[in-house]
């Protein structure tokens, strides 16, 4: 079996596809290889990676698929924007939690995608049990820190079933390993990043939007946006980033009333690609070399109509 993810992985990708090998493996005997493409940059990820799930391989190439008697994604979906591979192959499994449901998944020969779940390590966990399969240590622990990221420990679009999960591989996860992936050291690099997206917030009301210009990892934007949603009296953060030749997008609100996949759906139009459900979403467009100031202002003005926020706003940092 062949199981794929998203670009940029993050941990709640890395473990459920190392759950759903270990499912494979354990039940029926099947071997799988896992492969991921684009960068594993946040310094947490790189270590959980290292430490928690070293059996996912780097390939920006797609292998052959004849070599493989199904292929698996986790965490995505074809036609997601986020991936690498948007056709439907004839054995074809998908399993993810992410809004919205893709019309690809009609023709796919087994999905299994529930927007009501926190995250896709939840999914695999409910695979586990049901197969009697414990998880040991090392794979509790990439799976306790992909729910936990996912939902914020569980604070964040949290399902019970979510709960459930979290707290049984609370009681199996290995502490020292958790804490060494938690508390990853950061670069010089991150923390000049950091201080320019500070600096480059801007206050509208009751949301926040970040145009981060450059990054030297395709999820700062992301990153930036779950600290920025902290700010009191904020409702919904909004960070815009280029790596490469894209540019990425990353919301995340705070009321469950304010659904962040139904706004990002509204603010990125084709050819982006955008996801996400609850109070976190995201999404990618392919800049093709045009003039990305006038994108980034007509996703800040669909940003601000779809909120209702009218104001002029204000620098978030304003040095005198």
């Amino acid at each position: 079996m062949l199981i794929l993810t998203h670009d940029y992985p993050d941990p709640d990708s890395l473990a459920s596809g190392k759950a759903l090998a270990t499912l494979l493996q354990e039940a029926w005997g099947i071997s799988g290889r896992l492969v991921y493409s684009g960068l594993v940059a946040r310094a947490e990820n790189q270590a959980m990676l290292k430490r928690l799930t070293p059996e996912w391989e780097h390939s920006d190439e797609l292998p052959d698929f004849q070599e493989y008697t199904a292929i698996a994604q986790v965490d995505t979906q074809p036609g997601a924007g986020n991936n690498r591979l948007n056709t439907v192959l004839q054995r074809h499994i998908v399993i993810d939690h992410h809004y919205p449901v893709r019309e690809t998944v009609d023709n796919i020969a087994y999905a299994d995608i529930r927007t009501e779940m926190g995250s896709t390590s939840t999914m695999l966990f409910q695979y586990l049990a049901a197969a009697g399969i414990q998880p040991d240590p090392i794979l509790a622990t990439a799976m306790f820190y992909g729910i936990k990221t996912d939902t914020r420990s569980l604070s964040r679009g949290a399902s019970p079933a979510d709960e459930t999960a979290f707290l049984e591989m609370l009681h199996r996860l290995d502490q020292q390993e958790l804490s060494r992936v938690e508390l990853a050291g950061l670069s010089h690099e991150y923390f000049r990043s950091f201080s320019h997206g500070l600096l480059a917030s801007r206050l509208y009301g009751q949301v926040i939007v970040a145009r981060l210009g450059l990054m030297t990892q395709p999820d700062f934007a992301a990153e930036m946006a779950d600290i920025l949603i902290r700010l009191q009296d904020v409702q919904a953060a909004l960070c815009l980033g280029q790596h490469a030749d894209t540019l990425h997008i990353s919301l995340r609100t705070k009321s469950m009333d304010q659904d962040a996949g139904k706004i990002v759906q509204q603010i990125i139009v084709p050819p982006g690609k955008a996801g996400g459900h609850g109070t976190m979403a995201g999404g990618q467009i392919p800049l093709q070399g045009e003039d990305i100031e006038p994108l980034l202002a007509d996703i800040e003005r669909r940003f601000l109509a779809v909120t209702g926020e009218t104001s002029d706003g204000e620098e978030l940092i304003n040095y005198p």
